[in-house]
């Protein structure tokens, strides 16, 4: 998906390198999920 205001886990790691593989795999399902939930979120908006 080409936008500015969803990203997806790998696109979000890739622009934070400061992020090492340990906090990664702790941060990956929760960090995945609020994207998801605030996509939902703009188009219950725009619906």
């Amino acid at each position: 998906m080409d936008t500015n205001y969803y990203k997806t886990w790998e696109e979000y790691l890739a622009g934070h390198p400061e992020i090492d593989e340990q906090e990664a795999q702790v941060m990956a399902p929760k960090m995945q999920s609020y994207e998801d939930m605030m996509f939902g979120f703009i188009m219950f908006l725009c619906a």
